[in-house]
Protein backbone atom coordinates (compact mmCIF):
# COMPACT_ATOMS: atom_id res chain seq x y z
CA UNK A 1 0.00 0.00 0.00
CA UNK A 2 2.86 2.32 0.82
CA UNK A 3 4.54 1.62 -2.50
CA UNK A 4 1.26 2.27 -4.30
CA UNK A 5 0.87 5.62 -2.54
CA UNK A 6 4.46 6.57 -3.33
CA UNK A 7 3.98 5.63 -6.97
CA UNK A 8 0.80 7.70 -7.15
CA UNK A 9 2.54 10.66 -5.55
CA UNK A 10 5.49 10.38 -7.94
CA UNK A 11 3.07 10.23 -10.87
CA UNK A 12 1.38 13.45 -9.71
CA UNK A 13 4.77 15.13 -9.39
CA UNK A 14 5.84 14.07 -12.92
CA UNK A 15 2.54 15.31 -14.32
CA UNK A 16 2.98 18.57 -12.46
CA UNK A 17 6.49 18.96 -13.89
CA UNK A 18 5.18 18.52 -17.45
CA UNK A 19 2.53 21.16 -16.85
CA UNK A 20 5.11 23.46 -15.26
CA UNK A 21 7.34 23.25 -18.37
CA UNK A 22 4.28 24.18 -20.45
CA UNK A 23 3.89 27.21 -18.18
CA UNK A 24 0.55 25.94 -16.96
CA UNK A 25 1.39 26.89 -13.42
CA UNK A 26 -2.08 26.63 -11.89
CA UNK A 27 -2.55 23.07 -13.23
CA UNK A 28 0.97 22.20 -12.10
CA UNK A 29 0.20 23.47 -8.59
CA UNK A 30 -2.93 21.32 -8.50
CA UNK A 31 -0.87 18.20 -9.40
CA UNK A 32 1.73 18.97 -6.70
CA UNK A 33 -1.05 19.45 -4.13
CA UNK A 34 -2.51 16.08 -5.20
CA UNK A 35 0.91 14.52 -4.63
CA UNK A 36 1.03 16.04 -1.15
CA UNK A 37 -2.31 14.44 -0.28
CA UNK A 38 -0.63 11.08 -0.91
CA UNK A 39 2.73 12.06 0.65
CA UNK A 40 2.34 15.07 2.98
CA UNK A 41 6.05 15.05 3.88
CA UNK A 42 7.38 14.99 0.31
CA UNK A 43 10.12 17.60 0.20
CA UNK A 44 10.15 17.52 -3.63
CA UNK A 45 6.39 18.09 -3.86
CA UNK A 46 6.63 21.05 -1.45
CA UNK A 47 9.57 22.53 -3.35
CA UNK A 48 7.92 22.16 -6.78
CA UNK A 49 4.67 23.54 -5.43
CA UNK A 50 6.60 26.55 -4.20
CA UNK A 51 8.05 27.04 -7.71
CA UNK A 52 4.60 26.93 -9.32
CA UNK A 53 3.13 29.35 -6.79
CA UNK A 54 6.11 31.68 -7.25
CA UNK A 55 5.46 31.75 -11.00
CA UNK A 56 1.84 32.63 -10.26
CA UNK A 57 2.93 35.54 -8.10
CA UNK A 58 1.48 34.00 -4.95
CA UNK A 59 4.57 34.73 -2.90
CA UNK A 60 3.11 34.19 0.56
CA UNK A 61 1.96 30.67 -0.34
CA UNK A 62 5.29 30.04 -2.10
CA UNK A 63 7.14 31.01 1.09
CA UNK A 64 5.06 28.52 3.05
CA UNK A 65 5.82 25.72 0.54
CA UNK A 66 9.57 26.46 0.37
CA UNK A 67 9.73 26.62 4.17
CA UNK A 68 8.23 23.13 4.43
CA UNK A 69 10.77 21.88 1.86
CA UNK A 70 13.57 22.89 4.26
CA UNK A 71 12.88 19.75 6.29
CA UNK A 72 14.68 17.76 3.56
CA UNK A 73 17.92 15.83 4.20
CA UNK A 74 19.07 16.74 0.70
CA UNK A 75 21.48 19.66 1.14
CA UNK A 76 21.28 20.62 -2.52
CA UNK A 77 17.50 20.85 -2.35
CA UNK A 78 17.76 22.76 0.93
CA UNK A 79 20.08 25.32 -0.63
CA UNK A 80 17.70 25.79 -3.55
CA UNK A 81 14.74 26.19 -1.19
CA UNK A 82 16.63 28.82 0.80
CA UNK A 83 17.52 30.71 -2.38
CA UNK A 84 13.92 30.66 -3.57
CA UNK A 85 12.72 31.73 -0.14
CA UNK A 86 14.94 34.78 -0.48
CA UNK A 87 13.50 35.52 -3.93
CA UNK A 88 9.95 35.15 -2.63
CA UNK A 89 10.64 37.45 0.33
CA UNK A 90 12.06 40.05 -2.01
CA UNK A 91 9.11 39.83 -4.40
CA UNK A 92 6.66 40.13 -1.54
CA UNK A 93 8.51 43.18 -0.30
CA UNK A 94 8.50 44.76 -3.76
CA UNK A 95 4.73 44.36 -3.91
CA UNK A 96 4.32 46.22 -0.65
CA UNK A 97 6.84 49.01 -1.34
CA UNK A 98 4.21 51.56 -2.36
CA UNK A 99 1.51 50.64 0.14
CA UNK A 100 3.27 49.39 3.26
CA UNK A 101 6.81 50.70 3.49
CA UNK A 102 7.61 49.13 6.85
CA UNK A 103 6.46 45.68 5.67
CA UNK A 104 8.55 46.04 2.48
CA UNK A 105 11.64 46.93 4.50
CA UNK A 106 11.15 43.91 6.75
CA UNK A 107 10.73 41.58 3.74
CA UNK A 108 13.91 42.94 2.12
CA UNK A 109 15.84 42.36 5.32
CA UNK A 110 14.55 38.78 5.57
CA UNK A 111 15.45 38.22 1.90
CA UNK A 112 19.00 39.39 2.58
CA UNK A 113 19.29 36.94 5.48
CA UNK A 114 18.20 34.04 3.25
CA UNK A 115 20.57 35.09 0.43
CA UNK A 116 23.38 35.10 2.97
CA UNK A 117 22.46 31.56 4.05
CA UNK A 118 22.36 30.44 0.42
CA UNK A 119 25.83 31.88 -0.15
CA UNK A 120 27.13 30.12 2.96
CA UNK A 121 25.66 26.77 1.84
CA UNK A 122 26.93 27.10 -1.72
CA UNK A 123 30.13 29.09 -1.76
CA UNK A 124 30.60 31.02 -4.95
CA UNK A 125 26.88 31.14 -5.73
CA UNK A 126 26.99 34.08 -8.12
CA UNK A 127 23.22 34.32 -8.40
CA UNK A 128 22.75 34.60 -4.64
CA UNK A 129 25.58 37.16 -4.39
CA UNK A 130 24.14 39.21 -7.23
CA UNK A 131 20.69 39.25 -5.70
CA UNK A 132 22.06 40.04 -2.27
CA UNK A 133 23.81 43.14 -3.61
CA UNK A 134 20.72 44.09 -5.59
CA UNK A 135 18.37 43.88 -2.61
CA UNK A 136 20.84 45.78 -0.43
CA UNK A 137 20.62 48.69 -2.86
CA UNK A 138 16.85 48.51 -2.96
CA UNK A 139 16.70 48.40 0.82
CA UNK A 140 18.75 51.59 1.05
CA UNK A 141 16.27 53.28 -1.27
CA UNK A 142 13.37 52.28 0.94
CA UNK A 143 15.17 53.33 4.10
CA UNK A 144 15.82 56.76 2.60
CA UNK A 145 12.17 57.02 1.63
CA UNK A 146 11.17 56.05 5.15
CA UNK A 147 13.48 58.69 6.57
CA UNK A 148 12.06 61.38 4.29
CA UNK A 149 8.51 60.42 5.19
CA UNK A 150 9.35 60.66 8.88
CA UNK A 151 10.96 64.06 8.39
CA UNK A 152 7.92 65.30 6.47
CA UNK A 153 5.63 63.98 9.17
CA UNK A 154 7.67 65.69 11.87
CA UNK A 155 7.63 68.89 9.82
CA UNK A 156 3.86 68.78 9.46
CA UNK A 157 3.49 68.10 13.16
CA UNK A 158 5.67 71.13 13.92
CA UNK A 159 3.59 73.28 11.58
CA UNK A 160 0.47 72.21 13.40
CA UNK A 161 2.03 73.07 16.75
CA UNK A 162 3.22 76.45 15.44
CA UNK A 163 -0.30 77.20 14.25
CA UNK A 164 -1.69 76.33 17.65
CA UNK A 165 0.96 78.48 19.35
CA UNK A 166 0.04 81.40 17.11
CA UNK A 167 -3.62 80.97 17.94
CA UNK A 168 -2.83 80.85 21.63
CA UNK A 169 -0.60 83.89 21.26
CA UNK A 170 -3.35 85.76 19.40
CA UNK A 171 -5.82 84.96 22.13
CA UNK A 172 -3.33 86.13 24.74
CA UNK A 173 -2.71 89.36 22.81
CA UNK A 174 -6.43 89.95 22.49
CA UNK A 175 -6.84 89.45 26.22
CA UNK A 176 -3.90 91.79 26.91
CA UNK A 177 -5.29 94.48 24.62
CA UNK A 178 -8.67 94.20 26.31
CA UNK A 179 -7.04 94.52 29.71
CA UNK A 180 -5.12 97.58 28.57
CA UNK A 181 -8.30 99.20 27.35
CA UNK A 182 -10.06 98.48 30.62
CA UNK A 183 -7.17 99.94 32.60
CA UNK A 184 -7.08 102.96 30.32
CA UNK A 185 -10.76 103.56 30.91
CA UNK A 186 -10.27 103.13 34.64
CA UNK A 187 -7.42 105.66 34.61
CA UNK A 188 -9.59 108.09 32.70
CA UNK A 189 -12.34 107.77 35.24
CA UNK A 190 -9.95 108.33 38.11
CA UNK A 191 -8.50 111.37 36.39
CA UNK A 192 -11.96 112.75 35.80
CA UNK A 193 -12.85 112.23 39.43
CA UNK A 194 -9.65 114.04 40.43
CA UNK A 195 -10.47 117.01 38.23
CA UNK A 196 -13.95 117.21 39.63
CA UNK A 197 -12.48 117.12 43.12
CA UNK A 198 -10.18 120.04 42.33
CA UNK A 199 -13.05 122.10 40.98
CA UNK A 200 -15.13 121.35 44.04
CA UNK A 201 -12.30 122.37 46.32
CA UNK A 202 -11.76 125.58 44.43
CA UNK A 203 -15.38 126.54 44.79
CA UNK A 204 -15.31 125.97 48.53
CA UNK A 205 -12.20 128.10 48.92
CA UNK A 206 -13.69 130.94 46.90
CA UNK A 207 -14.97 133.62 49.17
CA UNK A 208 -12.84 132.60 52.14
CA UNK A 209 -10.32 135.04 53.61
CA UNK A 210 -6.91 134.75 52.05
CA UNK A 211 -4.22 133.07 54.08
CA UNK A 212 -1.05 134.85 55.04
CA UNK A 213 0.87 133.00 52.36
CA UNK A 214 -1.58 134.08 49.73
CA UNK A 215 -1.44 137.68 50.88
CA UNK A 216 2.29 137.68 50.55
CA UNK A 217 2.05 136.10 47.09
CA UNK A 218 4.08 133.09 48.09
CA UNK A 219 3.44 129.48 46.78
CA UNK A 220 1.74 126.99 49.07
CA UNK A 221 3.94 124.25 50.50
CA UNK A 222 3.76 120.72 49.04
CA UNK A 223 1.24 118.59 50.83
CA UNK A 224 2.65 115.81 52.97
CA UNK A 225 1.04 112.62 54.17
CA UNK A 226 0.71 113.99 57.66
CA UNK A 227 -1.30 116.87 56.23
CA UNK A 228 -4.10 114.36 55.78
CA UNK A 229 -4.22 113.48 59.45
CA UNK A 230 -7.45 114.44 61.08
CA UNK A 231 -9.35 114.53 57.79
CA UNK A 232 -12.06 112.26 56.55
CA UNK A 233 -10.95 109.78 53.81
CA UNK A 234 -12.79 111.88 51.22
CA UNK A 235 -11.09 115.05 52.33
CA UNK A 236 -7.70 113.41 52.31
CA UNK A 237 -8.23 112.09 48.77
CA UNK A 238 -9.35 115.47 47.55
CA UNK A 239 -6.30 117.08 49.07
CA UNK A 240 -3.89 114.65 47.41
CA UNK A 241 -5.71 115.02 44.10
CA UNK A 242 -5.45 118.74 44.33
CA UNK A 243 -1.67 118.58 44.62
CA UNK A 244 -1.19 116.07 41.78
CA UNK A 245 -0.40 113.11 44.05
CA UNK A 246 -2.61 110.68 42.07
CA UNK A 247 -0.90 107.31 41.52
CA UNK A 248 0.08 106.11 38.02
CA UNK A 249 -1.09 102.84 36.38
CA UNK A 250 1.53 100.51 34.86
CA UNK A 251 -0.07 99.35 31.62
CA UNK A 252 2.95 97.38 30.29
CA UNK A 253 2.18 93.75 29.45
CA UNK A 254 4.46 91.03 28.08
CA UNK A 255 3.29 89.24 24.90
CA UNK A 256 4.85 85.79 24.63
CA UNK A 257 4.73 84.47 22.02
CA UNK A 258 17.35 50.67 -7.20
CA UNK A 259 21.54 47.06 -12.67
CA UNK A 260 18.83 45.60 -14.02
CA UNK A 261 16.79 43.28 -11.97
CA UNK A 262 17.69 39.55 -12.27
CA UNK A 263 16.13 37.28 -9.69
CA UNK A 264 16.60 33.67 -10.74
CA UNK A 265 14.59 30.71 -9.57
CA UNK A 266 15.31 27.05 -10.10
Amino acid sequence: MANSTLASSSGDIRRGNRLYKQEKFSEAADSYNQALKQSPDSDIAHFNLGDALYKKGQYKKAIDAFTKALSTDNKTLEAKAIYNLANSKYKLGAQAADSDLNSAINMYREALAYYKRAIEMKEGDKDAKFNHELVEKKLKVLLNRQKNQQQNQDKNNNKGQDKKDKQDSGQSQEKSDRQKEEEKQQAGQQKKQGTEGKEAGAKEDKGKPASKDEEKGTQPSVARKDDAEGMTPEEARMLLDAYGQEGTIDDKHENRGQSGEVLKDW
